[in-house]
């Protein structure tokens, strides 16, 4: 069971990581975009969060 464990927090490093990545080069081409995107980042890193903490506590 830890390599499911281990398995899903990488899904959840990558999926961040590129979607980090995403926000940083939309952000650059368009300045505009700047406080939908910076909420919409502010969001899918609480969920992360929130999932990591989920599968934390659920696994010790």
């Amino acid at each position: 069971m830890p390599l499911t464990v281990l398995l899903l927090a990488l899904l959840l490093l990558i999926v961040t990581l590129l979607v980090g990545t995403g926000v940083m080069v939309l952000l650059l081409y368009r300045p505009s975009w700047c406080a939908p995107l910076a909420g919409a980042l502010a969001t899918m890193a609480f969920m992360v969060t929130a999932a990591g903490l989920l599968v934390s506590v659920t696994r010790t």
